[in-house]
């Protein structure tokens, strides 16, 4: 079957489950009917319950991992600390913002979820961030966003590795300064800015991929479903690029000019430049960079 007909048939198995799950909430009495059923069958989801915040002072740490389902902020000061930053990604007030320092994790969640699993092994940061139960039928009819919130308050100290892999949540990196980054999320977005590192990978099965910073090696990027989009304010010389869409535009902006654009089924575009190299693929989206003078 091609991926257009395999695309399809997703998008019609997932419309008749809507229409089966819709007809069964409302003959349960919508939202709170669920709500009910919830607190008797553990893979019912209903609402998680009031907001809860678990802030968790750990020891010195040069690397970080990081698994499980949870929306997931890796940043430094800068970010955690600047008020208008945190209120657009729903995380702490001013008041829970003054508590947080360097070397903490902060986790926001429902009453329901538990308490993320936090430690430091060896000079790593591990954390296991996990929904109410781990059964393989997993249903959730909240209105409310049940994904927790991880909050990674990091040194501005260059970490020697980061790897950050959740089934289901967005990933948002800032100000941090890394030797090797592996990122990866199923379902959510992933967002680099003002980021350093020498080499980094980034997986994304569905949602968009925003990264602007700097790199001094590789850059790897995969998505099956969203865009990617790059800036560096290093100028295209610096790099070199091999960029493939199967279905979406491919297209390069310099200095604020558009000088390539390409918009053919299955784009395809390769350029031999600098030491730095870009290696990105998306199977249904398109691709963007952006490059300074």
């Amino acid at each position: 079957m091609s991926k257009t007909g395999k695309f399809t048939a997703v998008c019609a198995g997932v419309l008749v489950a809507g229409l089966i799950i819709g007809a069964a909430g409302y003959a349960l009495g919508g939202v709170r009917g669920f709500d009910k059923l919830a607190d008797k069958h553990d893979w019912i989801q209903g609402a998680p319950g009031d907001r809860v915040i678990i802030g968790q002072t750990v020891d010195s740490y040069d690397s970080v991992e990081l698994t499980g389902n949870a929306d997931v902020y890796l940043v430094t000061e800068e970010y955690y600390k600047d008020q208008a930053w945190l209120d657009k990604h729903e995380l702490l007030s001013s008041t829970e913002a003054d508590s947080a320092g360097e070397h903490q994790v902060v986790c926001i969640k429902g009453e329901k979820v538990p308490d993320p699993q936090i430690s430091v092994q060896d000079g790593v940061l591990k954390i296991y961030a996990k929904e109410k139960n781990n059964s393989g039928l997993n249903l959730n009819f909240s209105m409310t966003d049940w994904t927790p919130k991880v909050l990674v308050c990091c040194p501005k100290d260059e970490l020697m590795s980061i790897r950050a892999e959740v089934d289901t949540g967005d990933i948002v990196l800032g100000g941090i300064s890394y030797k090797k980054a592996v990122i990866e999320t199923d379902t959510g977005d992933i967002s680099a800015q003002k980021t350093q590192g020498e080499s980094l990978a980034v997986k994304c099965d569905t949602g968009d991929i925003s990264l602007a910073g700097d790199v001094k090696d590789v850059i790897k990027i995969k998505a099956d479903t969203g865009d990617i989009f790059f800036e560096a304010k290093e100028a295209i010389d610096n790099y070199s690029l091999d960029l493939h869409s199967d279905t979406g535009d491919v297209v390069i902006t310099e200095s604020g000019k558009k000088t390539i654009e390409l918009d053919d089924i299955s784009s395809r575009f390769t350029r031999v430049g600098g030491s730095k190299k870009l290696t990105f693929d998306t199977d249904t989206g398109d691709i963007h960079l952006s490059f300074g003078k």
